[in-house]
């Protein structure tokens, strides 16, 4: 089932995919969450709105939304791909690296994605895969893990490295506004029989940078879910940035290679869906 936050005739609502592939408005059923926590908490009435339509008028999407409304946390991973790990020059890490994406930098899959090059002329992309928390979890067994996952999206989580080499931690880097494109939209855990054999595709004006399977990760989303829990509460609506594959512009050792205004960055990944982001110049 595929879950999608859209505008609509200039508003804002979600919206549920049919078995047609039309796209189903929610509100007129009564149900109108104001954010992911509250979404989530629906889930079973939303598939049952889509068993139970039959001839509702197909609602013409204008703009995906960012699907992803003020969870309580958004933590992410870094280095969780061997071969990225050593692209940048960092050592393979023999536990999960934690930092917070911040939420404010959420977009969604379509947005533009600003460029303020008087902070940094080195951004970068990152496909990733995203989980979103569909039940409290804490002190989960990683055999029980998989059972408090929602769904799953599509991450571009945007990096400014030579802000994340200056600082020396990634939050700022990673969190400025529009740096974590999200989405195209939710596709729940039911639909996805394995997250640990997805393919992940990144591509700048159409040339191929990124190309991967989350086979690779060095800590699987089980593991992630096990690790965060023992001592952070997961909750409902609350999201876990993955970690991205090699062939991001760090490692290429071109400057040439990082984004600027004019270039198109798209991630994909297998089942999913795709992100498709313009980068602009900030003025």
């Amino acid at each position: 089932m595929k879950i999608a936050r859209a505008e609509i005739s200039g508003k804002e609502e979600y919206v549920v995919e049919g078995e047609n592939g039309e796209w189903i408005r929610l509100s007129p059923h009564g149900i109108t969450p104001q954010n992911s926590r509250e979404l989530v908490e629906c889930l079973d009435e939303i598939a049952a709105v889509r068993a139970g339509v039959t001839n509702a008028q197909e609602a013409v999407v204008e703009r995906f939304l960012c699907p992803i409304v003020s969870p309580m946390n958004s933590l992410a991973i870094g280095r969780n791909y061997a071969l990225h790990a050593q692209e940048t020059g960092s050592e393979v890490p023999d536990q999960p690296m934690m930092f917070t994406k911040l939420i404010g930098s959420f977009t969604g899959a379509n947005d533009v994605i600003p460029l303020d090059l008087q902070l940094t002329n080195k951004l970068d992309y990152e496909v990733e895969l995203v989980v979103l928390i569909g039940r409290t979890a804490s002190r989960v067994r990683r055999e029980d893990a998989l059972k408090h996952v929602a769904g799953y999206l599509v991450g571009n989580d945007v990096s400014a490295r030579d802000c994340q080499q200056r600082d020396g931690q990634y939050d700022r880097a990673k969190g400025m506004d529009g740096f974590g494109p999200l989405g195209p939209w939710i596709t729940t855990a039911e639909d996805v029989s394995d997250p640990q054999n997805l393919s992940l595709v990144s591509s700048v004006n159409g040339e191929v940078r990124q190309s991967s399977n989350t086979q690779h990760m060095i800590f699987d989303v089980a593991f992630l879910i096990e690790y965060l829990s023992a001592g952070i509460t997961l909750h409902p609506g609350d999201v876990i940035w993955t970690g991205t594959p090699h062939g991001v512009a760090l490692g290429m050792g071109d400057d040439n290679a990082f984004l600027n205004p004019g270039d198109r960055i798209k991630c994909e990944i297998d089942q999913l869906g795709a992100l498709d982001n313009l980068i602009t110049a900030r003025t």
